[in-house]
């Protein structure tokens, strides 16, 4: 299945031609002496890319990119400000290209390697081995990667049954989710349902939840910085039935800086934990009718998150510098999903965020805010496993620190998939 912009394009035409060069120069090359056959799998990776075009409006007077500085509570800071959280503008938008390499590298590792690709430039989205021969159940895994807590976090856009991220993943951990530098360890049990523990260390750069500045009035902290630990487990259900849930926690260093009067230069630091807490429940029923008829998939996910930090300077306030800022929120959503004719499939979506939303200043006074809501459809039609089209439509209502806004969305996504694309886990 298909699913994740340009660089520049002589940028592009040359990675692919160096990876083709070096494939059929290798493939060309006999075995050395005492050497094993060597398989066309070691030099000629799978290569994708994902493009992925919509088209967005929104009823808001500033655009729903505004809400990232002005809700009420998950407005509060982050580790680095200014960024652009919504990651969206009225118009035509075009999500990062992801170019994807993968490869089994030998009997013992496979690697996976991704780049996302803007119009302003490219990053490393990830960069992992994982181990293939580890006994008992073990495996290894390496790199640059999305954390495997809860159902969404690890699933790339393209992946989605939506256009966009629920509210409380958004709004949390931010439109890049909790992807990190680190190892994972997990372990499928000899079991007779599915059980799967994991273990992750990252080196804690998340900007939302766990953030590092690391100079000035705030501590350098060594790393790995971030702990999790999340066990999924489902039954062996028939036919065509799945069940999966899972429930994971996180904790880890957390900072931030502030520029609380607006002259550009940051006045206040923060610096403490960052923790959350996740559960997620998933049913798919995989119809036997072709093209995707009938299947059906109810999806509900729970996230708290929690961050406790310590003043450590204030320039305008040096009498509150040892007072601590705890900030509290949560939030859920739940979808469903059916495959209503071949190729054809609709979608609902409830949200709400700010459950818990409160937050308690080094002054030790409790602020409580609202919560915000929001209710998506959508419909769309995969005329085969390269290409989508995506019509969907929302209606949020936001607590802001202006008070109430209501803004209805409509999109149309277009995506496809170029080249060899592995199929999506469960």
């Amino acid at each position: 299945m298909i699913f994740s912009r340009s660089f520049r394009s002589r940028a592009l035409a040359s990675v692919f031609l160096a990876v083709q060069a070096v494939a059929a120069g290798a493939a060309a090359a006999p075995a050395g002496a005492g050497e094993a056959p060597r398989t066309p799998q070691f030099f000629n990776p799978a290569i994708s890319a994902i493009v992925d075009l919509y088209y967005h409006y929104d009823d808001a007077e500033e655009g729903i990119a505004h809400l990232a500085g002005e809700l009420s509570g998950f407005g509060h800071g982050h580790g680095h400000e200014g960024r652009d959280h919504a990651g969206v503008e009225s118009g035509l938008n075009l999500r990062h290209l992801e170019l994807q390499f993968s490869a089994d590298v030998d009997p013992y590792f496979k690697g996976l390697a991704i780049a996302a690709v803007d119009l302003h430039g490219a990053e490393m989205e990830a960069a992992e081995i994982t181990t293939t021969a580890m006994p008992a159940g073990f495996k290894l895994r390496g790199g640059k990667f999305y954390s495997d807590f809860g159902y969404l976090n690890a699933r790339h856009a393209h992946q989605w049954d939506f256009t966009d991220q629920p509210l409380i993943h958004q709004w949390t951990l931010g439109v890049h989710g909790l992807n990190d530098r680190g190892v994972q360890l997990s372990w499928l049990a000899p079991a007779p349902l599915y059980l799967l523990a994991g273990a992750e260390a990252f080196q804690g750069s998340q900007e939302n939840l766990f953030a590092h500045v690391g100079h000035g009035p705030l501590p350098a902290h060594k790393g790995p910085r971030v702990a999790i630990g999340w066990l999924k487990a489902g039954p062996d259900l028939p036919g065509g039935h799945g069940l999966l849930g899972g429930v994971a926690v996180g904790t880890g260093k957390h900072q931030e800086e502030h520029d609380g009067d607006g002259d550009g230069e940051h006045d206040h630091w923060l610096d403490g934990v960052g923790e959350f807490l996740s559960a997620d429940l998933v049913y798919k029923y995989n119809s036997p009718r072709p093209y995707g008829q009938n299947d059906f998939t109810v999806q509900v996910e729970y996230f708290r998150r929690r961050k406790d930090l310590k003043l450590v300077a204030h320039d305008g306030a040096p009498e509150l510098v040892g007072g601590r800022r705890v900030d509290t929120q949560d939030g859920y959503y739940a979808q469903v999903v059916h495959g209503f004719l071949p190729r054809w499939r609709a979608g609902l979506r409830w949200e709400q965020a700010g459950l818990t939303n409160e937050v308690r200043y080094p002054s030790d006074d409790l602020e409580s805010f609202g919560s915000s809501r929001r209710l998506s459809a959508m419909v769309d039609f995969t005329p085969s496993e390269f290409s989508r089209l995506r019509l969907q439509a929302n209606r949020g209502m936001y607590q802001t620190d202006e008070g109430r806004e209501e803004i209805t969305e409509i999109r149309i996504q277009w995506m496809i998939s170029l080249g060899a694309h592995g199929a999506h886990r469960f």
